[in-house]
């Protein structure tokens, strides 16, 4: 658990409802005229912060992190409704854009024709993270292989998929167990999922413990069908859990199949069962050689070189003047 500092305040402004709503674009507007920072920093959706924006943009700088593929974050009809504003913003100056990978990077710069900032996604490194042995009653023999996935149910994680290839393992009587845990973020997605469920496609609700869980655990997946820069992937690899994934976002420049991971051919089922068997025929050393490639590739990703980063780019965004 990350202890917040004292000169960091934290306000929340009550928003537990999933879909848009006018009210909460209103709030902030007057949370930001009330405390007057130099810059706000936008991590969701922009039509919430549009009003602020258009109105205080002489006033207060923003930055906004897209944390994944540009396109797919203009998908739903309100995001497309008013992708133009978006982009008058961007070229206007009175939002400043940030991408966390080369791939999120290229699909901003292509939908949008400007030039974003590329800072990529660090994470504290864990302290004390350890096996706490809480999965034990999943490893039905010595042989079972535990994989897990830390995501919230949506389309973009793809576990209808994932949920699809471990079912065809189990069918072919592979030692499996596929744990799944997150936030039911769509709920449609969730009670198809609910026909996979068994004892050995688990899903385990919403958790504060993922880091003791990936120790535990063989592998981790990701059956992405886009991304922007995972954090959990960065998670994974903190902690030495090999992660499997899907060649999307950010994530090969990430994980180099066969060194510090695997990555499937494509975001297809019979591609997916492809590379979870390939891991299934390694060799336990094969497993310990790539576990400590993993741990070893964590090092680029430390959250003291993306503070710096950020910190500079701040400095940047106030000594620019808004058109």
């Amino acid at each position: 658990m990350v202890s917040i500092p004292k000169n960091v305040i934290v306000e929340c402004l009550g928003k537990t409802r999933l879909g848009f709503s006018i009210k909460y674009p209103l709030l902030i507007l007057m949370y930001i005229k009330r405390c007057k920072p130099e810059i706000v920093h936008i991590h969701s959706s922009f039509l919430y912060y549009a009003l602020s924006v258009i109105i205080l943009n002489r006033y207060v700088k923003f930055v906004y992190t897209i944390h994944s593929d540009a396109v797919k974050e203009n998908a739903s009809k309100w995001d497309r409704l008013f992708l133009w504003l978006k982009r008058f913003c961007f070229r206007k100056g009175w939002v400043y854009p940030v991408t966390i990978s080369e791939k999120s990077k290229k699909s901003f710069d292509d939908l949008y024709a400007l030039d974003s900032k590329l800072i990529v996604n660090g994470i504290i490194p864990p302290i004390g993270v350890t096996n706490q042995n809480k999965l034990t009653c999943y490893r039905y023999t010595n042989k079972t292989k535990i994989f897990y996935h830390p995501g919230r149910i949506t389309e973009a994680k793809n576990q209808e998929m994932l949920c699809n290839a471990f079912s065809r393992l189990i069918l072919d009587n592979m030692d499996v167990v596929l744990l799944i845990s997150g936030t039911k973020q769509d709920i449609s997605i969730y009670n198809q999922l609910e026909g996979f469920f068994s004892d050995r496609i688990v899903y385990l609700g919403e958790r504060n413990d993922v880091l003791e869980l990936l120790c535990e655990v063989d592998a981790m997946c990701l059956s992405s069908k886009w991304e922007g820069m995972p954090i959990v992937l960065l998670e994974a690899l903190s902690v030495g859990c090999i992660p499997i994934c899907t060649p999307v976002g950010g994530i090969p420049e990430v994980v180099v199949d066969g060194e510090n991971g695997l990555i499937s051919k494509d975001v297809k089922l019979d591609d997916y069962i492809d590379v979870l068997c390939r891991f299934m025929s390694m060799s336990d050393t094969d497993i310990i050689k790539m576990k400590a490639k993993v741990l070893q590739s964590f090092e680029k990703f430390s959250i003291d070189d993306t503070s710096r980063e950020y910190c500079s780019y701040y400095h940047y965004v106030l000594s620019k003047k808004s058109s």
